[in-house]
C-alpha cells in the first residue's frame, strides 16, 4: 500500500500551508524514538482495552499523552488494522473518543480497530489553514502564510512531529496490518488529515476528513494521493459546507477516489452522524480481508522481508516490486548501522552504480533517481 511521500529539499515547505519538515527525515526520526522507548517486559507492552498512554517529548521537553484502544478480543498475535483519530481546535487527545457515550471507541472495538488518538502537541499538525482558508480561497491561505511567525511555525512543527511519533510508537509495538491504516480528524482535525494524510502518504489505507476542507488546490502533493480513497463529510448548517462541495466536485472532475455525504447537522453535530459510515468505509478500503464486527482480525499478506523476486529491481531495497521512498528511507537506515529487516538481495538493490558496494555513493544516486534526475 505504500506509496511515495513528496520528496523536497531540506528547509522547503512540501505543501505550501504547511511547515518545513521532511518527511523522510521525520518517519526515520519517529522510529528511532519508537525503538528507543520500547520496553516489552512492561505490563502496559501491548495491553489490551481503552488506555490513556503518554511519552516523553524531548524536542518540546514535555510528557505528551494519547489515547490508545485495543480490541479486547484481540488474540495477541493476529495483525491489527489501525484508525488513528485527530481532534478538532479546543479538544484533547479524548474528547472525541468519549462523545455520544464512548462511540467513537465502541465503533473501533466492534468492528475490530486499534484506535489511537494524539494530542498533537498545541498545534494544528503542521497545518496553518483555517476557516478563514478552506478549499477554493487561495488568497486566504496566502494570508494566512503571510502570518506564520518562527514560534507559530515551531508549534506547528511539534504538532506534526508528535503525530508521526505516536503513530511509529504504535507500529513498533503492536502487529498492524500495514494495508489497512487509516486516518481521520474532524475540523481542525480534518485540516490535519489532509495535510498529514498527503505528506506521509506512505502509511494511509485511506482518509476521511469530517467537516474540514482546509487544503488548497495549489501547492499540495494531490499525487501523493491520487488513488488513495478519501471520504469526505459535511454537516449541511456548517460554515465549512460550500467548500466541500467544491472540494468534493473538484476532486470527481478530476478523477479521485472520493466519496461525499453530507448529514442534517452543525459543525460539531455533524461527528456522531457520521462516525458508523467511516468505520463503513474504512472497513471497505482493507486490501486485506475484511471481518465481521468484532470477530479476531486477521493478516494474511506475506511480509515484505520473505519475497523473493525473479528479477531484481534498482532500488528496491524492501523487495516489494517497486522503487520509491521507502528504499530510500531502509538504506539510510541500513548505512546509519540501525536495526532493519533486511530483505533477501538488498545488497544487490542498492548497489546503484554497479561496483559491488553499498555506501554513500548509492545513497546519493538513490536519491538523484527519486527525484527524476537519474
Amino acid at each position: 500500500m505504500f506509496e511515495t511521500p513528496y520528496i523536497h529539499a531540506a528547509g522547503e515547505r512540501s505543501i505550501s500551508f504547511g511547515t518545513t519538515l521532511n518527511a523522510e527525515d521525520q518517519m526515520l526520526s519517529s522510529q528511532a524514538l519508537a525503538k528507543s522507548i520500547a520496553n516489552p517486559d512492561s505490563s502496559q507492552w501491548q495491553a489490551k482495552g481503552d488506555q490513556n498512554r503518554t511519552y516523553y517529548f524531548s524536542e518540546a521537553n514535555t510528557i505528551e499523552r494519547y489515547r490508545l484502544c485495543v480490541p479486547t478480543n484481540w488474540d495477541g498475535k493476529s495483525k491489527l488494522p489501525l484508525v488513528m483519530f485527530l481532534h478538532g481546535a479546543g479538544n484533547d487527545e479524548s474528547s472525541y473518543l468519549v462523545q455520544n457515550n464512548n462511540q467513537m471507541i465502541n465503533l473501533a472495538m466492534q468492528h475490530g480497530y486499534i484506535l489511537v488518538s494524539p494530542i498533537g502537541h498545541t498545534g494544528a499538525y503542521g497545518n496553518f489553514l483555517r476557516l478563514s482558508a478552506p478549499f477554493g480561497k487561495p488568497d486566504e491561505a496566502a494570508k494566512l502564510m503571510s502570518q506564520v511567525t518562527s514560534d507559530s511555525d515551531r508549534t506547528n512543527e511539534l504538532s506534526e512531529k508528535d503525530v508521526i511519533n505516536v503513530l511509529e510508537i504504535v507500529l513498533n509495538e503492536y502487529p498492524i496490518d500495514t494495508g489497512s491504516v487509516f486516518l481521520t480528524g474532524h475540523s481542525m482535525g480534518s485540516g490535519g488529515t489532509w495535510y498529514i494524510g498527503g505528506k506521509y502518504s506512505k502509511y494511509w489505507t485511506a482518509l476521511a476528513p469530517m467537516s474540514g476542507p482546509f487544503v488548497q488546490e495549489t501547492g499540495y502533493p494531490w499525487d501523493n494521493v491520487r488513488n488513495t480513497p478519501i471520504f469526505i463529510t459535511e454537516g449541511t448548517q456548517a460554515p465549512s459546507l460550500s467548500a466541500s462541495r467544491l472540494l468534493n466536485k473538484w476532486m470527481t472532475n478530476k478523477g479521485y477516489k472520493n466519496e461525499y455525504k453530507e448529514v442534517n447537522a452543525d459543525h460539531p453535530g455533524m461527528v456522531p452522524l457520521v462516525l458508523p459510515d467511516v468505520f463503513k468505509f474504512f472497513d471497505s478500503c482493507r486490501t486485506t480481508s475484511t471481518v465481521s464486527p468484532t470477530a479476531t482480525p486477521t493478516h494474511t499478506a506475506t511480509p515484505t522481508a520473505t519475497r523473493t523476486p525473479s528479477i531484481v529491481l534498482e532500488g528496491d531495497v524492501n523487495g516489494d516490486g517497486v522503487f520509491n521512498s521507502i528504499d530510500f528511507a531502509t538504506f539510510r537506515m541500513i548505512l546509519l548501522g540501525m536495526s532493519v529487516n533486511k530483505y533477501e538481495f538488498w545488497d544487490k538493490a542498492a548497489d546503484m552504480n554497479g561496483d559491488g558496494a553499498q555506501n554513500a555513493i548509492d545513497f546519493a544516486l538513490m536519491r538523484m533517481k527519486l527525484l527524476g534526475q537519474k
